[in-house]
């Protein structure tokens, strides 16, 4: 591996004006012929190079190295055969055809107007930028969990650190606020959730919650079942566990007349609950015994319960919230839930003395919350930035392929891809004249094969494609196997006129146009097809059936819908948004009124009408299209509903142009056939009208 990459920047063609040579040991500067070793390497070390050009000198400096291991150099002349242009930058192992290179990774790479930064395994800090994750952790210290939801906004879905379900329609409310103050001080909020069917939901994610040195962990919350006016079967469920929903350690449940706890697997009742009453229920969890007590206290009763955790749990207590997955299906009661809490210390019972607020802290916590919330709304406001910078850009964007890194392909032993063989220089087919690429040769390859494809002594390409052009005017080409010129397939049936095409369209510059032009005016295309000449002779135009994009670009015609406007591109999803996979494709169809050139054609699915009426595969080349007769074309003109639609504007259209039926009948037909009903054509046309108007006598 003794071999060196080359890193360059300069114009196009090879024309560099610095030149860095990347090896196993070295990195390198050459100009000319003369190669100069700025700093050794050793493998597996990541390197920083940076390159700063001085136009205005002729000169460039740099540096090379790792953090606080750096070596600089200076006053580093372009290249004298440099074209005077920066375009271009590419890394190759260009003139190193038989040596052996080492692996290189490459990253970070960067090309500005303004001195990069010294190389560092940090990010630079921003200027006066403060530290949202400090502020969150300072925030959580001062307000904990939250859980007399004082910190939160009153008709807002609860925020951080709680967080509503998906779809939920929870919201804090005055009304909702517990009136026990054993726990917290008296506060202003608390949190609703309405008397329906659908789900409901809300939780939060607990961090770092550990129990006393005994094992036990202390939880506590206040609930009342406001209304049951819509119904009050169903029930609610509070859960303390592991994950949102997986792995419980506590279950309760409570409908609008009872209150239920769950012990291993089984659920009991443990009391009857009352419509509007506030109970407070509070939780001794012992973690190594796997049980727990516990007390439903209001002002007018208490009831004591216990029980094991429930079988299954996994140890780990990181989440609680309250939903609609109870034990119970229906409608729940409305509910107000508030002052939560989950520490390591017992709570004092319900009739405690009144805790007293502290206002400083609430204030500072108000204070961290609001400016939290103003830069992530910044943030928000520059992401939306960026991403309309990624969607938009400076241009609309374009779905293309883009270049890969060429290279020699090896040959695969016996078609397996652990078994490489000799390497293949990359260039064309030599049965057919052609020969390895040159070596100064840039990208991939295509635009010297489009050049010696369509090269002045190479008529092949040029006879293909007027045999093509031939068969789409005349239904068979003057080859019989268009996707076969060669000794397998047959001979032209005029092969004197398949040279003059091909000679005519080569002079034109290859126009396709121009080709359609010089067939379609030709006295053979315009005569008449009544005719019992063989096909080989081309005497006459023979009659086809309408390929599947003209069917449809003739049904929109018909209507007066056809959109002759050139086509814009289709609306597909944002590129932020792709999550598509080998296994996971995008498949789309797009309507639309324009012609049938413009439909979206994939590979993995075609288009449904394309694909009804003998449209082309996309997965292959079609040399001919099949004409087959199936009941389900029948079937899509009576039934689907895009003809159905054209009908009625085509209905419309004939009314609002003729008042007249007679008149109607014949526009009918100049609109749908080209041509003028006959006499018979016009009388059936006329008694079937009269048949279904809606006032028509039934027979």
């Amino acid at each position: 591996t003794l071999g060196a990459h080359r890193f360059w920047i300069g114009g196009r063609t090879d024309s560099p004006a610095i030149e860095v040579l990347i090896a196993s040991q070295s990195v390198s500067l050459r100009a000319g012929e003369t190669t100069e070793v700025v700093r050794a390497l050793k493998p597996n070390q990541w390197q920083n190079l940076q390159l700063t050009l001085d136009l205005t000198s002729g000169t460039f400096s740099g540096i090379v190295g790792s953090p606080g291991d750096v070596t600089s150099f200076s006053g580093k002349p372009f290249s004298p055969a440099w074209n005077g242009v920066f375009e271009f930058a590419s890394l190759d192992s260009r003139n190193q055809p038989d040596a052996a290179l080492p692996t290189l990774e490459l990253d970070n790479f960067a090309a500005q107007d303004l001195p990069i930064p010294p190389v560092s395994t940090t990010a630079p800090a921003l200027a006066n930028a403060p530290d949202i994750a400090a502020l969150n952790a300072e925030m959580a210290r001062l307000a904990g969990i939250d859980g007399d939801f004082e910190l939160q906004t009153d008709g807002t879905p609860p925020a951080a650190p709680w967080h509503p379900g998906p779809n939920s329609v929870v919201k804090f409310s005055p009304t909702a606020q517990s009136p026990h103050r054993n726990v917290y001080a008296a506060g202003g909020l608390g949190l609703h959730m309405p008397n329906r069917v659908e789900y409901d939901g809300f939780g939060q994610t607990l961090a770092g919650m550990k129990p006393d040195k005994d094992g036990r962990l202390f939880v506590g919350f206040d609930f009342r079942c406001a209304s049951k006016d819509a119904g009050g079967d169903g029930s609610w469920r509070y859960y303390i566990g592991h994950g949102p929903g997986n792995s419980a350690a506590v279950e309760l449940f409570f409908t609008g007349a009872e209150f239920f706890r769950r012990s291993a697997d089984a659920r009991d009742v443990v009391s009857a609950l009352k419509i509007g009453e506030w109970y407070q229920v509070q939780l001794s969890l012992d973690l190594k015994a796997k049980t727990y007590t516990g007390t439903l206290t209001s002002l007018t009763g208490r009831a004591e319960f216990s029980g094991q955790l429930a079988s299954g749990w996994d140890g780990t207590i990181d989440y609680t919230f309250i939903d609609s997955y109870g034990h119970r299906p229906g409608i729940r009661p409305a509910l107000d839930a508030d002052n939560f809490v989950i520490r390591d210390t017992a709570l004092p019972p319900l009739d405690a003395p009144a805790v007293v607020a502290s206002a400083p802290q609430r204030e500072k916590v108000a204070a961290i919350r609001q400016q939290v919330a103003a830069m992530n709304a910044e943030v928000e406001k520059t992401k939306q930035e960026l991403n309309a910078l990624l969607t938009d850009g400076p241009g609309e964007m374009t779905y293309g392929m883009c270049e890969g890194t060429p290279h020699d392909a090896r040959v695969q032993v016996r078609g397996e891809m652990d078994r490489p063989g000799t390497s293949t220089p990359r260039g064309f087919i030599k049965a057919l004249g052609g020969g390895p690429l040159p070596p100064e040769t840039e990208g991939s390859g295509r635009l010297e094969l489009a050049e010696w494809l369509t090269r002045p002594d190479n008529p092949l390409v040029a006879r293909v494609m007027v045999n093509r052009i031939w068969q789409y005017h005349f239904g068979s080409g003057l080859v019989k196997t268009p996707n076969d010129f060669g000794v397998r397939g047959q001979l032209p049936t005029h092969p004197e006129l398949l040279d003059h095409l091909a000679t005519q369209f080569t002079k034109s510059g290859w126009s396709i146009k121009a080709m359609h032009r010089l067939i379609m005016l030709s006295t053979t295309y315009q005569q008449g097809s009544a005719s019992d000449a063989s096909p080989d002779s081309y005497a006459a135009f023979p009659r086809r059936r309408l390929s599947a994009e003209e069917l449809r670009d003739a049904i929109l015609a018909v209507s007066g819908e056809l959109d002759l406007a050139t086509a814009r591109e289709h609306p597909f999803p944002s590129p932020l948004g792709w999550g598509y996979s080998q296994h996971g494709p995008f498949s789309a169809v797009y309507e639309s009124n324009k012609r049938s050139v413009y439909l979206m054609v994939q590979r993995i699915k075609r288009h449904p009408f394309l694909a009804l009426f003998d449209g082309a595969d996309p997965n292959t080349t079609t040399p001919e299209r099949r004409a087959t007769t199936v009941p389900t074309q029948a079937l899509f003109f009576l039934n689907d509903p895009f003809v159905h639609a054209k009908a009625e504007k085509c209905a419309t259209r004939l009314q609002a142009a003729r008042s007249d039926e007679a008149q109607r009948i014949d526009l009918a037909y100049r609109l749908t056939l080209g041509r003028a009903p006959t006499d018979a054509e016009r009388s059936d046309a006329a008694e079937t009208t009269s048949a279904v108007r809606p006032d028509a006598a039934i027979v």
